[in-house]
């Protein structure tokens, strides 16, 4: 993967901004701060992304840190997890998150383009397993991730994350941990608040070497 950004673009602001995005996180986090003094991404790519562009995006709890970067993806890609160049002048800013108030993905295209097909990141060192999906809901009382494709996957139910300020992101749905062999899994967000049901929203989830 190339970093195709320069310079890095990172800021740390001292206010925040409310985004519109409704997926903003698909990663595995500690639930603690990352190991060591440096910031560690790596992501899992498919095979059916090579040479193409994808944006690493990634935003805390409180989106007061944010990063938003596109990168080349080797024409001989294989599919599988990879590094990504990630030269934060931000550092203590951002490992002082916890794992759990961080949010990002990586998406196909540019950072131009809305989200399509995403892919999961790993942030911080020896992390493996454990995939989740962040939404901004704005607050809404109860959300549903559904898997209309796969009768046999249980619907997830989501739960609020454990941060004071939710303003990037409110979420949390915990994945099933067979839909990583799947490669590709289609979801559907559902949300309720106040007793009505709000619009779905249509997610495409890639889990690295599958096409």
């Amino acid at each position: 993967m190339t970093l195709i950004e320069n310079p890095f673009n990172e800021v740390v602001r001292k206010g925040t901004e409310i985004s519109g995005a409704r997926l903003v996180g698909f990663l595995a986090a500690p639930s603690g701060r990352p190991e060591g003094d440096a910031v560690e991404v790596a992501a899992a790519i498919p095979a059916d992304w090579q040479g193409q562009p994808l944006c690493l995006k990634i935003v805390s709890a409180d989106g007061l840190y944010e990063s938003r970067n596109a990168y080349a993806v080797a024409p001989d890609w294989v599919g599988g997890r990879a590094d990504l160049s990630y030269p934060s002048t931000h550092e203590k800013e951002a490992l002082a998150y916890p794992g759990s108030q961080i949010a990002g993905l990586v998406s196909l295209g540019d950072c131009r383009q809305s989200l399509g097909q995403v892919a999961p990141i790993f942030w911080g060192r020896n992390v493996e397993t454990g995939f989740a999906v962040l939404l901004n809901t704005a607050r809404s009382d109860e959300t549903f991730l559904t898997f209309p494709d796969q009768p046999d996957l249980e619907d997830v139910t989501c739960e609020a994350t454990r941060s004071e300020l939710r303003t990037a992101f409110d979420t949390r749905c915990d994945l099933p941990p067979g839909v990583v062999a799947m490669g590709t899994i289609e979801a559907v967000v559902v949300s309720f608040k106040n007793g009505e049901m709000g619009p779905e929203e249509h997610l495409s989830l890639r889990f690295g070497a599958a096409p």
